[in-house]
């Protein structure tokens, strides 16, 4: 992923800039000459304070956008499958090597609310991925990270968040 300071790193030739593949790395003002007459200023990414939907929240999350240190990502990890589950299950089965039939059946689980059988189905994704602790436990958190960075690294496929409504 590239940002502000990534392409003024680039346009300059030099490595001025501190770059990470995560948000608020700059932290202040900067300015970069590039040339004989041309500076660019490296500013700190801004975000509205408020956004119009949880989806475009939801979709900064998953992207990384909003930094993961304010976020409960076992929330935004369980947002991301659900979404995924209902608009990319081969993407997300294929991925995790899960078993369809077994994935259906979680889903069809009528026994339980559907946030829980979406825990269900990340929690097989977590057993998959080794993320087990004491007990035979899943760790809930590590799963979560492994979801969000796979999906981060497109490891789960070429995803399209927003989609259009043709009428």
């Amino acid at each position: 992923m590239y940002g502000k300071s990534s392409l003024i790193n680039r346009l300059s030739n030099k490595n001025r800039q501190v770059v990470e593949n995560k948000p608020g790395v700059t932290t202040k003002k900067q300015w970069i000459r590039i040339g004989n007459n041309i500076e660019l200023l490296d500013t700190p990414g801004v975000l509205w304070p408020k956004f119009e939907t949880e989806n475009i929240a939801l979709n900064l999350a998953y992207t990384g956008t909003i930094k993961d240190e304010i976020l409960d990502n076992v929330e935004i990890a369980y947002n991301l499958v659900k979404y995924l589950l209902n608009n990319y299950r081969t993407n997300l089965v294929e991925t995790y090597k899960l078993d369809n039939e077994q994935v259906e059946e979680i889903l069809k689980n009528e026994t339980q609310m559907e946030n829980e059988n979406i825990m269900d189905v990340m929690r097989l994704i977590g057993k998959k991925r080794g993320a087990i602790i004491s007990g035979g436990n899943i760790d809930e958190t590590k799963t979560a990270n492994i979801i969000i960075k796979d999906f981060r690294e497109a490891k789960i496929g070429k995803i399209t968040l927003e989609r259009v409504n043709v009428s």
